[in-house]
């Protein structure tokens, strides 16, 4: 382990008392042994050696505008995130869905596999069924195209190549593996890269929630990050603000990529006096 300290500008949204909400400008103050970046859903539709978006299929990060900017991100923002934290030694956690997890032996280290299920009772009653047979697949199959996840860019979604986990780098798509091999390096923060603001990176497997519910200090690199925006919502980023927004208000804080950069640069700096 690296050691030293990481000492990162951020903010945290204030919602107490309630007559005077807002923003205050923090400290965040990290051992950086103890804390690991999370690359989350950084996925390759769109991008360089991945399936290309098609006009039939809304899925990954949804409209042109929104998977071209994820596609940015990654490139500017992300990837320069993980060389800084490589070079300063911070461990780096890559979550995945379990899609693509299931795809590569080594996002499947630390799973324990389930109990197989008991046999069927005989006397066990079939369920009612859909209330509405047919529905929910219609409805699936008119937002997202038909058959989407066996057609389309969604069957060849993989991880983008340009911020892929490097050998030795935790690589998860569930919670409790994702916490097990968390705990065997001793991390207690994470700070979170990915897609989409939202929706996954708040609630997905591994995600905002589902580790702070763990007990880990959360935090949202908020610049390395965008929602699923609609061509109408994309140049005020309201997906993206709202999910930054809630993160805030409910499991943690905020900090910007270039502080975070200029703080692991410091923390090497400080190491090779």
């Amino acid at each position: 382990m690296a050691g030293g300290k990481l000492k990162i500008p951020g903010r945290r949204y204030r919602t107490l008392p309630i007559t005077s909400p807002g923003y205050e400008d923090i400290t965040l103050d990290l051992d950086l042994d103890k804390t690991a970046l999370a690359v989350m859903h950084c996925w390759n539709i769109g991008c360089e050696c991945g399936p290309a978006w098609h006009p039939d299929y809304w899925v990954g990060m949804g409209f042109p505008q929104t998977i071209e900017e994820a596609g940015r991100i990654m490139r500017e923002v992300i990837k320069p995130a993980m060389e800084a934290a490589r070079r300063a030694g911070l461990s780096i956690a890559h979550i995945e869905s379990e899609f693509i997890g299931m795809k590569h032996p080594e996002a499947q280290k630390g799973l324990i596999p389930p109990k197989p299920p008991s046999e069927p009772s005989s006397k066990c009653e079939p369920g009612p069924g859909p209330r509405v047979p047919g529905y929910v697949q219609s409805i699936v199959d008119s937002k997202h195209g038909r058959d989407y996840a066996n057609n389309g860019p969604y069957s060849k979604m993989d991880r983008a190549k340009i911020v892929e986990p490097l050998p030795g780098e935790i690589y998860a798509f569930r919670t409790d593996q994702l916490d097990r091999l968390l705990r065997e390096r001793g991390i207690e923060n994470l700070l979170y890269t990915g897609f989409a603001t939202d929706m996954c990176v708040l609630n997905a497997p591994g995600g905002l929630l589902p580790m702070f519910s763990l007990g880990y200090r959360v935090h949202l690199v908020r610049d390395a990050t965008i929602g699923v925006e609609f061509p109408d919502t994309f140049e005020e980023r309201l997906s993206t603000r709202w999910g930054i927004r809630f993160h805030e208000s409910h499991f943690g804080d905020s900090l910007a990529s270039a502080d975070l950069i200029a703080a692991l640069h410091a923390a090497l700096e400080e190491r090779g006096k």
